[in-house]
């Protein structure tokens, strides 16, 4: 993947200087409340980063940077991440200055097609902390339905799918 285009997004590869946009969206009380590592340091994110980019390498796809074309603006991150189990999940974490206008779901939107064409997977999973009820709408959005409760990221998440 060089990048997925949408009407008013790019989900490209992660460059060292996205670090301090990604570092200031995951400080927000409303949008740590749902990571894994609350409120992470800088060097937590940069670590993060560099994770998701030996990913990219790796697995030919990573949980990407999501750039909002008309400003420029890294708003979120979006993409698939191949679990343990061996199934792909797809993950999202959007800015709260953005939330309710869309972003979300024409991200991933983009990803699960990329992943279930290009990727040629027979599915998508979305793991999902019980109480984010706004991700929850959005799977169902996304056309994804619930599967079951797993362990996963040291808690139990709902899981949802999407087959293609």
């Amino acid at each position: 993947m060089s990048y997925i285009e949408t009407e008013r997004l790019i989900l490209r590869t992660w460059m060292p200087g996205d670090a301090p946009a990604l570092y200031a969206i995951a400080q927000k009380p409303e949008v740590a409340r749902y990571l894994i590592t609350q409120k992470p340091t800088m060097e937590q994110v940069q670590a993060w980063i560099a994770r998701e980019t030996g990913l990219q390498e790796r697995d030919g796809f990573s949980c990407w940077p999501v750039v909002r074309k008309s400003d420029g603006a890294l708003i979120g991150r979006c993409g698939p991440r191949k679990m343990p189990e061996g199934y792909v999940e797809i993950a999202w974490v959007f800015d709260s200055a953005v939330w309710r206008q869309g972003y979300a779901q024409e991200a991933a939107s983009a990803v699960i097609e990329y992943c279930l064409r290009s990727r040629q997977l027979s599915a998508v999973y979305a793991l999902i902390n019980p109480d984010n009820a706004a991700s929850i709408a959005l799977a169902y959005r996304l056309g994804m339905r619930f599967d079951r409760v797993v362990r996963a990221y040291k808690r139990d998440l709902l899981r949802y799918e999407r087959h293609a």
